[in-house]
């Protein structure tokens, strides 16, 4: 209930969110994908966000909907600039970021005090 109040909130004070991720093939729910504002270094960038169960790995949903957010982002909101937030040791969500055009920018700090790195891309 907490994620659906919060994503709520991003929608009415941002006009995007994360969004549920199903099988096309089942209608299995698989994870959620978005779009979130995220501080990075002090700066509040859009970040693109894709959360996947771990049996569902690795069969391309999350590039999919990344892709597809990304061209949302650009095509309909607008934004000029995306984010990816990863864990360093997350190499397969390293890879679905490169995978739609992002590049490792720097390593950094989450504001929890966890070692991140920060991959983007212009979108305009």
């Amino acid at each position: 209930m907490d994620w659906i109040r919060w994503n709520e909130g991003l929608y009415r004070g941002h006009g995007f969110g994360l969004w549920v991720l199903r099988s096309r093939a089942t209608g299995e729910f698989v994870g959620d994908c978005g779009l979130t504002p995220q501080p990075v270094d002090g700066v509040t960038e859009v970040e693109v966000g894709y959360h996947l169960r771990t049996g569902v790995q690795g069969r391309g949903f999350a590039t999919e909907a990344a892709a597809a957010c990304r061209d949302h982002a650009r095509d309909r909101l607008g934004v000029d600039r995306l984010v990816a937030i990863i864990h360093p040791d997350n190499t397969p969500s390293q890879r679905v970021a490169e995978r739609i055009g992002l590049s490792f920018e720097r390593a950094t700090t989450s504001e929890s005090g966890d070692p991140v790195h920060v991959y983007a891309a212009r979108l305009a």
